[in-house]
């Protein structure tokens, strides 16, 4: 048979997709989040048992494979006190002239629009460890950014 009447993709093997980054440090997650987790991971499971295709099953598969060790690696965190910010803790904020809430949670559970943010993140790191009352620069802004911390509850 001619070349010109083989497609080219016949003769190339399917790449795996690129594996997803697990993140250095602990993996910090609410009750809530851990439930996601395993959602996600029995989600996956299903979704790979009717797979069709190789591409499919090999991001699948993919995927399985990471929220499976996040499931194994995940480090749930009771309820904090919240006497001063700290992972889980729902935070009232002040920057900028305007008030904002956010929720410190877990890296697979940061939800911006949802205003759950990774504990890890810059804005995060900021007012770790503040109390009510007090205010922060952040100082990787530019120019700095000063927060103050108005109210700290449990969600």
């Amino acid at each position: 048979m001619s070349r010109a009447f083989v497609k080219e993709q016949d003769n190339v093997a399917l790449e795996a997709p690129p594996e997803l980054s697990l993140g250095d440090g602990p993996n910090l997650v609410t009750q809530y989040g851990f439930e996601r987790i395993v959602e996600k991971v029995a989600e996956l499971e299903t979704q790979l048992a009717g797979a069709a295709d190789e591409a499919t099953r090999n991001r699948l598969a993919r995927d399985l494979r990471y929220w499976s060790a996040r499931k194994s690696t995940a480090e749930i965190v009771a309820r904090p006190s919240c006497d001063c910010v700290a992972f889980g803790c729902r935070v009232v904020i002040a920057r900028n002239g305007r008030r904002q809430t956010l929720e410190l949670v877990g890296e697979d559970e940061a939800d911006p629009a949802h205003a759950r943010i990774n504990w890890r993140s810059p804005l995060a790191a900021a007012i770790l460890g503040a109390k009510v009352g007090e205010t922060v620069v952040w100082e990787d802004r530019q120019p700095p950014e000063e927060i103050q911390i108005l109210a700290i509850e449990r969600p």
